[in-house]
């Protein structure tokens, strides 16, 4: 006879609604290792209308690295099945990405020393990133931080990298390592507390052109065919600017003009493949990260 409470099943029942995951996954882990427990007996003794609901439970919790590898196989198949009708989401995006070519794209898994790539959904993905550091015990014992990434669908011909290893592009010397594995890397940040915005464009290896709001010297390199002239800014005087300054200050702009913008991607974006998650650490997984893993 099963063991698992009242409570539980109610949780299961609200995972449907997206609305509702950031209180379920609260309470799934107030409920402990008892919890997992019971979410494994649903997944072996039903009832059998609970059962996808406990697996996606499971991989929310951070749990899915437990399973066994029928349960595995079980939850690739539905992660599998959400990647044929996935679509972008609505949700507010990271502040900091990294975009490369889509035809290129697999060496950003060498260049950022990516390791167990699993699919991923946009929900996944992005909900990846929220939490998108853990710290874990390594082979030798010692304690180690490891992030992961996630590798975005191709969006008119761009992926996107969002977490923990695309914000360490905002050191040149990563994004040229990427740009050299890709061909291209671009590099995007903006913080509208601040009011604080910066990109940089690498290519072949070598970082070629770069802005950030409040550095010294503000921009890196000569300005690329596309941006705007500083002289076309309705406040310019001469000597105001730095001589290789452009209007191009707002990331978000830039990514539209040069790549794709997150912000504005919508139903409409043309949409190719699916996404990738990946950890800096062979052999960690994706079950030490904490927060809710939606499908």
């Amino acid at each position: 006879m099963s063991t698992h409470t009242p409570t539980l099943e109610s949780l299961l029942l609200q995972i449907a609604r997206r609305d509702a995951l950031r209180q379920v996954e609260k309470d799934l882990e107030a409920l402990g290792s008892e919890g997992i427990g019971g979410l494994l007996e649903i997944r072996r003794n039903g009832p059998g209308a609970l059962r996808r609901h406990a697996l996606h439970a499971l991989a929310m919790i951070g749990a899915g690295d437990g399973l066994d590898a029928r349960d595995r196989r079980a939850l690739e198949r539905l992660v599998r099945i959400k990647l044929l009708t996935d679509r972008p989401l609505d949700d507010h995006c990271p502040f900091v990405w990294i975009a490369v070519p889509a035809a290129t794209y697999e060496g950003v898994f060498d260049a950022l020393g990516l390791h167990d790539r699993i699919p991923a959904t946009m929900a996944m993905g992005m909900s990846a990133v929220e939490h998108d550091t853990a710290v874990t015990t390594g082979p030798d014992g010692e304690r180690r931080t490891v992030q992961r990434a996630f590798v975005t669908p191709e969006f008119d011909g761009w992926r996107m990298v969002f977490g923990g290893p695309a914000a360490g592009c905002a050191e040149e010397e990563v994004l040229a390592r990427v740009s050299a594995y890709c061909g291209q890397a671009h590099f995007y940040f903006r913080d509208a507390y601040d009011d604080d915005h910066g990109w940089a464009v690498a290519e072949q290896g070598r970082v070629i052109r770069s802005y950030r709001t409040y550095r010294e010297p503000a921009w890196t390199g000569d300005p690329l065919p596309w941006e705007t002239p500083q002289t076309e800014d309705e406040y310019w005087e001469p000597g105001l600017y730095e001589p290789n300054a452009s209007c191009e200050a707002n990331a978000n702009g830039v990514a539209e003009t040069v790549t794709v913008d997150p912000e504005t991607i919508d139903e409409s974006t043309p949409m190719r493949g699916h996404g990738w998650l990946a950890v800096t650490a062979p052999g960690v997984g994706h079950g030490p990260f904490p927060g809710a893993l939606q499908i």
